[in-house]
């Protein structure tokens, strides 16, 4: 019995870093952008990590954020954070440049993780995902 593809960002993947800041997208990830005819994408540092958003998604969560009011000093600090640590991304050849700005902000070197949110996916560290699980769930 076949089974039918899931619809969304799955699992934990660990890639590297070249030096052109590029990382290769897991394959099944990749496979779910190019059905949703998506290889454009908006990385965003969030927490210690980067947010990686189809940019179907990302409409979506900006709709949500023009709902925010432009007199509210809370408002307007929210959408500086979450739009000036933004940028927008392709996948070429089934790899994503990392823009330096991001990578320095989110602490990527050599070593990463690639974790699935089903919606979006998280890029992190290796060291920084090492450290969130042993404190989030006591392991490594």
């Amino acid at each position: 019995m076949a089974t039918k593809p899931l619809n969304g960002f799955l699992g934990t993947h660990e890639v590297t870093l070249d030096e052109k800041g590029r990382i290769n997208i897991p394959a099944k990830f990749k496979a779910y952008l190019e059905k949703e005819d998506s290889s454009a994408l908006v990385l965003c540092v969030m927490e210690n990590c980067l947010t990686v958003f189809p940019q179907s998604q990302w409409v979506i969560n900006e709709e949500k954020m023009n709902e925010l009011s432009d007199f509210d000093q809370k408002d307007r600090n929210f959408l500086r954070k979450y739009y000036s640590r933004a940028a927008e991304c392709e996948i070429k050849s089934g790899k994503l440049l990392i823009p330096a700005k991001q990578r320095e902000m989110a602490g990527l070197e050599k070593e990463i993780v690639v974790v699935g949110m089903s919606k979006t996916f998280e890029i992190w560290s290796q060291a920084k995902w090492d450290q969130f699980e042993n404190e989030q769930f006591g392991m490594n």
